[in-house]
């Protein structure tokens, strides 16, 4: 069977997947759909697809030990794909009302056994009132955010190939890359070298920072117990109301990205005081493409970086402040290659690792290393997905947690239509909880944007 070795963030997305502990580590977009696409013809679809993405119907194989004991691993597809396991059809037109929240909550925590299935499902419902619902859910060791977005198109013209009986052209159904992640560095091997070394420079630099002031231990940061479910909780945004936002965020000599970065530190600041948690200093990872800008650069892969604001909340205090200070970190870390440095060494780090080594570092860490996580893929919208009979009215993606980062926020866009997604355990949080964090998010950007609003 074809097969392609592991790249450092398939084994780490590997790494944070373990089923006795709750931690999927397997992303679900959820397509709202008017319309009921035929059981066949997504099958079809997803035939075609394999063809393009082959690693969709990828297992993974380790090479030099067991699944526990190796270092070394494998993505291995067949030639046919195991239909049977990639797709799920569920007729809930007659069913009772909470069937769809069932079968939502259901495939959320479904734990995906990468060496014994593939990394993507897709589980299609069919809804009263010539309605669908489509989950799309996939390992993250399959691909980012950025590569699903790209990826979901394709697969709404294959059905739509599937629903007229036409044949893709050989343009669509040739193979979309898995490319190795250091393609995307603008990089000479002895660059690498340089910058992987460095990359202890960082960590140390971090360390010193560590000893002078601790980083505080939020309320979603104590237990280390991910037995309960991924739940999300979903705000979707007026037009209006994010054009205000990016506008308010320019006034204040920023953007709507670290405004909003800066909005979730400091609702989650004032949240947790509201529960008398202490915070003085509070940290986040915000995703950063490798991907490199202004060129074409086809993956189906993950090419992801991170930076890291720190926020001492002894100075800063609220979204006015925090935002330039975010700023002026991240173009601090981007001038010094930091995130680069970072996952150089994290990477030759990594790959010498057995897997159960690299499992222990990840859960059972004595300490939080990391407060909050955030991403922001508003500025990659999903095109309007629809065709004959059928249209896609609303995407949303539901994020599981690992320790120690128990609520992470998410932003998507589809068809112009941003949407907050706040992801949590509900054995760390309660929707109630979050509920209230989510109010405190939205109050902390209204009085930001009422004080930076148009004269």
């Amino acid at each position: 069977m074809p097969s392609q070795a592991f790249e450092y963030l398939d084994k780490a997305c590997l790494a944070a997947t373990s089923g006795p502990l709750g931690c999927s580590n397997a992303p679900t977009w959820e397509l709202a759909i008017e319309g009921q696409p035929p059981v066949a013809a997504l099958e079809q679809a997803l035939r075609w697809l394999c063809v393009a993405y082959p690693s969709c119907a990828a297992t993974v194989v380790s090479l030099d030990g067991t699944a526990d004991s190796a270092k070394h691993f494998a993505w291995s597809w067949p030639d046919t794909p195991p239909l049977a396991q990639l797709l799920e059809f569920h007729d809930l037109r007659a069913a009772p009302d909470d069937a769809l929240a069932a079968l939502r909550d259901d495939v959320h925590d479904r734990f995906l056994d990468l060496f014994t299935r593939p990394p993507l499902q897709l589980i299609l419902a069919w809804l009263p009132g010539d309605r669908a619902q489509l989950f799309v859910k996939q390992h993250h060791g399959l691909a980012d955010g950025r590569a699903m977005i790209e990826m979901l198109p394709d697969l709404a013209a294959f059905l739509n190939h599937a629903l007229a009986g036409t044949q893709p052209d050989a343009r669509a159904l040739a193979v979309v890359p898995r490319r190795a992640e250091l393609d995307a560095f603008d990089l000479t091997p002895w660059q690498r070298r340089g910058l992987l070394l460095a990359g202890i420079g960082e960590y140390i630099r971090s360390a010193f920072v560590s000893l002078r002031r601790p980083l505080s231990v939020l309320k979603q940061n104590a237990s280390l117990d991910y037995s309960g479910g991924n739940r999300t909780l979903h705000v979707p945004l007026a037009p209006e109301t994010l054009q205000a936002w990016k506008d308010a965020a320019k006034r204040a000599g920023g953007n709507l990205n670290w405004m909003l970065a800066a909005a979730f530190l400091v609702a989650n600041k004032r949240w947790n005081e509201a529960q008398g948690v202490k915070v003085a200093r509070m940290n986040a990872t915000t995703a950063a493409e490798t991907r490199p800008r202004g060129q074409p650069f086809r993956s189906f892969a993950n090419h992801l970086a991170f930076h890291i604001p720190d926020i001492d909340f002894t100075r800063f205090h609220g979204i006015a402040d925090v935002m330039p200070e975010i700023q002026r970190q991240v173009k601090a870390q981007n001038d010094r290659r930091a995130h680069l440095k970072r996952y150089l060494f994290e990477r030759w780090f990594a790959l010498t690792l057995k897997m159960a080594d690299f499992r222990k570092l990840l859960f059972t860490s004595p300490r939080t290393v990391v407060n909050l996580n955030y991403s922001n893929v508003l500025a990659i919208p999903i095109p309007r997905l629809h065709g004959p009979g059928w249209a896609v009215t609303a995407v949303y993606v539901s994020t599981p947690l690992i320790p120690r980062t128990a609520i992470v926020l998410t932003l998507t866009n589809y068809d112009g239509t941003a949407t907050l997604n706040f992801n949590f355990k509900a054995s760390v949080a309660t929707a109630a909880e979050v509920q209230t964090l989510m109010a405190v998010f939205q109050d902390e950007v209204a009085q930001f944007v009422a004080a930076h609003g148009a004269a």
